[in-house]
């Protein structure tokens, strides 16, 4: 019964913690949460006309295009886009992949509690704190960071997996792979830090002899998430990376130095909650984990904890500059999503011990001054973003006008979306309207061609950029002449070219040679040139083809291979 009432109270709170979300809307003021609901949205598009796997998109700033679907991992694009293929609403689908997430996050916190603790009222802290994990609510609320949310609810399952490795059930492999392919198709960074934790997990699991089950899980999930990861890596070259690249040392707790306000000012509180837990665990039950066969988890938890408020302090700065490829975080209070778990993992491991009782003493007073002083820390990590819970929702008229911008063709003019942009707003920030009445939504550069000069960018709104757009329309004719786009599918472009003498043909989307771009005469018979080189790369990085007087088609087709 008391199965079934943990099951039950992880769907409340996750329902709990969804319900300002679900009743007032998608917030459109997130920082990464509006790159996510495109590339969901061209996801959604692509499938729609027919590629079962894209890895390109035309959304992004009225045609230019993205690799997004290529380089970024997949899942939550595909759990929010597969309710957009049955026609809910963007916005709507988005809210129903968040919910899926505090699902997987609650009801993995209970299953681990039910399999791991004894029952009582450890269980119940487990899973009420892995519920109100202030960090889970910055990356679902404040920073849009959905796709880092999901990963972070799945370690979880990973934890459940390892209670089932140690103790030698088949179902510990089942679970762990499948929590290590979801970390990797959610998030690049997840899967760096969730790497690391998985190390440390495999030292404990190599000790007690069950390290065969680990290595089989890990290299399963690498197998599995091979087709994604694999051409990703080999396309990273030829992609321009995050900007700025490497550690923002700024963003480290207290390594601000005055300057300008950082996110890491505003997250430094949830460390000092983390290690308030920690020595509450210790004072009231003390430090040791060997006590009565208590299993693995509670060492593992409290070394990933440590190690991961170590990592977010400045004097781990040498460990980075040694380590280049933690750089890849960028931000070093990532480390809070597996340092929560850890530091939950470690406070609430006596329940898995029955000697463990409550704690006497000056034990007693020790533990209530942290648990009031954890307590007191948690809620300002809650409370410093309060105005994010509530008050931020969209109103009607910008959800419908979401919906409607996000409709627009981007090659074609579209009257209703430029009618529907607000002139204030988030909206008004994200979206654009053309000279020619194409709708552009605005983005990162990255995951652009990486040669696309800083020339050919204007920065707009922090890291939303747009293009430096040199021309009206999206094709055009630099010289005497006329252009049709006469055919268009997800992977090509087939264009007729009149020229009554000699010029350009000018394309605004970006050159790449995963697009070839060859050209032929309009004749009956008449063969095709052999692709342009470097798919026809002008100066600023669009497709530029030399043309003569003439009638001419020229045509884009997108492959890897090329």
């Amino acid at each position: 019964m008391q199965r079934w009432s943990l099951i039950g109270a992880a769907v409340a709170l996750a329902l709990l913690v969804w319900l300002p979300l679900g009743l007032a809307g998608l917030p459109l003021d997130t920082p990464d949460g509006f790159l996510h609901l495109g590339w969901s949205v061209a996801w959604v598009r692509q499938l729609q006309a027919g590629w079962l796997w894209p890895t390109w998109s035309d959304l992004p700033w009225a045609g230019a295009g993205s690799f997004a679907l290529l380089i970024y991992p997949p899942l939550f694009r595909v759990i929010s886009g597969l309710p957009m293929l049955i026609g809910v609403p963007p916005d709507h689908a988005i809210a129903a992949g968040l919910l899926l997430i505090l699902l997987l996050n609650s009801i993995g916190a209970a299953l681990l509690s039910m399999a791991w603790l004894r029952p009582g009222g450890w269980r119940w802290l487990l899973l009420i704190s892995a519920a109100l994990n202030p960090y889970l609510w910055v990356n679902i609320y404040v920073r849009g960071a959905w796709p880092e949310a999901l990963a972070q609810a799945l370690l979880w399952w990973l934890a459940l997996g390892l209670v089932g490795l140690e103790r030698g059930r088949r179902w510990g492999l089942a679970v762990s792979t499948a929590a290590l392919t979801g970390v990797i198709l959610s998030n690049w960074n997840g899967t760096l830090l969730t790497g690391l934790i998985w190390l440390l997990a495999g030292l404990g699991l190599w000790r007690a002899g069950r390290w065969r089950g680990w290595l089989w899980s890990g290299g399963l999930a690498l197998g599995i998430t091979a087709p994604f990861w694999g051409p990703a890596l080999q396309a990273l070259s030829t992609v321009r990376p995050p900007i700025p690249a490497g550690l923002f040392s700024t963003e480290f707790f207290f390594g601000g130095g005055g300057g300008p306000r950082t996110f890491a000012d505003l997250l430094w509180v949830q460390g000092l909650a983390i290690a308030a837990l920690l020595l509450l665990r210790g004072f009231g039950w003390g430090w040791s984990w060997r006590r009565s066969n208590g299993g693995l988890l509670a060492p593992w938890g409290l070394a990933v904890a440590v190690v991961g408020l170590a990592l977010m302090l400045p004097p781990a700065q040498p460990i980075y500059d040694l380590l280049t490829p933690l750089q890849r975080i960028q931000f070093p209070w990532r480390w809070l999503a597996p340092t929560w778990l850890g530091a939950l993992l470690w406070l609430c491991s006596p329940g898995a011990v029955a000697s463990f009782g409550l704690p006497t003493g000056r034990r007693r007073w020790a533990a209530g001054l942290m648990a009031l002083a954890a307590t007191g820390l948690w809620a300002d990590g809650l409370g410093r973003f309060a105005a994010n819970w509530v008050g931020h929702a969209p109103s009607r008229q910008e959800r419908q006008a979401l919906r409607q911008l996000l409709a627009c063709d981007p090659l074609t003019p579209c009257p209703r979306g430029v009618q529907a942009l607000p002139r204030q707003g988030e909206l008004s920030k994200r979206f654009l309207a053309l000279p020619d009445g194409r709708v552009a939504l605005s983005g990162v550069p990255d995951y652009s061609p990486a040669w696309v000069p800083e020339g050919s960018w204007i920065p707009r709104l922090a890291i939303f950029w747009v293009p430096q757009w040199p021309q009206r329309s999206w094709a055009q004719f630099q010289g005497v002449g006329q252009v049709q786009l006469i055919n268009r599918s997800p992977q090509q472009r087939l264009l007729a070219v009149q020229a009554q003498g000699p010029g350009r043909l000018r394309i605004l989307q970006w050159a790449h040679p995963h697009w070839q771009v060859r050209v032929r005469r309009e004749a009956p018979g008449a063969a095709w040139d052999a692709p342009l080189p470097m798919g026809g790369r002008d100066a600023q990085g669009w497709i530029s083809v030399p043309l003569q007087q003439g009638r001419w088609q020229v045509a884009l087709a997108y492959g890897p291979a090329n």
